[in-house]
């Protein structure tokens, strides 16, 4: 390995950046990048808010890196940041639907990643009293926390109270490893060893490749309210709670081992495993940095025994499985190797025994926290989540004959997401082949009759029956403009 001192102005990439340059480097953008954004409302200069967003690239040198490939991966940061990206969309018809596309065509325009900005920082000015910052990164610099932790300090740094010295540098944590002694590597990748071949065969691979299908379900803010509140049923984690139904569903599409005697009975050895993420500064006390310190996990839902299962009973079992995976952490690219050197998986498909992502976080951004808070108020201004839910999921276009996966990048043949959007939450979910178990459309209603019995009774068994994909009343699909299926979310 070339030394660090042989390589002037370069900084070795951590090992999570690593890792993922496999999968992200040919990625197509849409699955490289991701965009997400801010609306604030009231009294707002847009010079002001500028210079506090070139206060933060400055302060963050992580913001203006690119990478290098070159025996080893590394880090090169640009003296200057790139400009913000400024538009007027004032006297526009829809100008937070135009605000939506502006973001997603710049996630989804060509970038070279060794060449190009990474991360983009826009303000939109939507009318004379609202105004979106965004931003556009690769997710090799900024996890889905860090690009609100960003946001947020520009927002900082507009009412002058932007302190660097709050947030870790990214340079002290990226030479670090969890693994760094010898004996806890051992015995993780032992656990492992025992665990993946272990792992269901899906009933074969679905179908050919395709363009990614992205359908949509709406849930009302009072049901999810429900079930995230404190001492609720879903112990405050309403993307956990998802996991445990998707994984429900699709045990009773008979989606498991294929070692029962019939499909949901609970009479075999029945275990689901999905993919999700672990947010390494909450699991490692990591603190507060900007970057890319997210990594996937395996885990499984594990049904034995369970004939008819309450809400309570998923969620037990889902936490258990969660928790075992984590407590067992190994960076995701070495369950990836080790699956291959054991014959578990081969590639490309590297995720075909966990096909299906749940995307999990501990700490949702939520607008209750700053829409209508008290300081911002006494400054005329309202803060919130920019139509979060409609900058997530996948593109048609972003479909090529080589890539395949979601955003999740290897394979992954189900990807379930959660967004904001005005008051509700929306469940974004992309497929890019028909899962064995059914399509899109009917996993989502599923999911809303599920979390309808959850809320009404989580002691009591779930619905069991096969649903009826003829009706489709909840589900929003990319055959519907996605935007102007929520125009009426006031």
């Amino acid at each position: 390995m070339t030394s660090l001192s042989s390589r002037p102005g370069l900084r070795r990439a951590s090992f999570l950046q690593r890792g993922a340059w496999r999968w992200l480097r040919e990625a197509p953008p849409a699955a490289a990048f991701a965009a997400r954004g801010l609306l604030g409302s009231g009294r707002i200069d847009d010079d002001r808010l500028a210079a506090a967003a070139d206060e933060v690239l400055d302060a963050f040198p992580l913001l203006r890196v690119n990478f290098v490939d070159d025996d080893g991966l590394w880090m090169r940061t640009r003296e200057n940041a790139d400009a913000l990206v400024r538009s007027d969309l004032r006297g526009h018809p829809d100008p937070q639907a135009r605000c939506v596309e502006l973001l997603r065509a710049d996630r989804d325009r060509p970038t070279d990643p060794e060449r190009d900005p990474l991360v983009r920082l826009h303000l939109v000015r939507l009318s004379e009293t609202d105004v979106v910052l965004g931003v556009v990164a690769h997710q090799m610099l900024l996890d889905a926390r860090s690009r609100y932790m960003v946001l947020g300090a520009v927002w900082q740094a507009y009412y002058g109270r932007f302190r660097p010295a709050q947030y870790r540098d990214f340079a002290e944590v990226a030479d670090f490893h969890p693994l760094d002694r010898e004996t806890v590597r051992v015995a993780r990748h032992r656990w492992w060893s025992r665990r993946l071949p272990a792992l269901p065969v899906r009933g074969g691979d679905g179908g050919p490749v395709g363009p990614p299908e992205t359908s949509r379900l709406r849930v009302p803010g009072s049901r999810w309210q429900a079930l995230t509140e404190p001492g609720g049923p879903l112990g405050g984690n309403g993307s956990l709670a998802m996991a445990a139904l998707t994984a429900w569903w699709l045990w009773t599409q008979g989606a498991g081992t294929g070692t029962d005697t019939g499909a949901g009975t609970g009479t075999g050895k029945d275990s689901l495993y999905l993919s999700t993420e672990v947010d390494l500064r909450d699991h490692l006390q990591l603190g507060s940095v900007v970057g890319p310190l997210t990594d996937r996990v395996v885990f499984g839902v594990d049904l034995t025994g369970l004939r008819e299962p309450s809400f309570r009973d998923l969620m037990s079992r889902t936490q258990a499985g969660f928790l075992d995976a984590v407590v067992h952490y190994l960076p995701y690219h070495d369950v990836v190797d080790l699956a291959v050197d054991l014959g578990v998986v081969t590639p490309p498909r590297v995720a075909a025994r966990w096909d299906v992502a749940v995307h999990l976080c501990r700490n949702a951004p939520s607008s209750s926290l700053t829409r209508g808070e008290r300081t911002l108020a006494e400054l005329g201004v309202s803060i919130e989540l920019f139509r979060e839910a409609d900058l997530i999921g996948g593109d048609t276009r972003s479909a090529t004959d080589t890539w395949d996966g979601t955003d999740t990048w290897d394979g992954t043949t189900t990807d379930l997401s959660v967004g904001e959007l005005g008051e509700d939450m929306v469940i974004v979910l992309d497929q890019r082949r028909t899962h064995p178990a059914g399509g899109g459309s009917a996993l989502l209603d599923g999911l809303d009759a599920a979390m309808a019995q959850a809320v009404a009774d989580p002691s009591a068994p779930l619905p069991h029956s096969t649903v009826d994909t003829t009706t489709q009343s909840t589900v929003d699909k990319d055959t519907v403009d996605r935007n102007t299926a929520h125009e009426n979310e006031e």
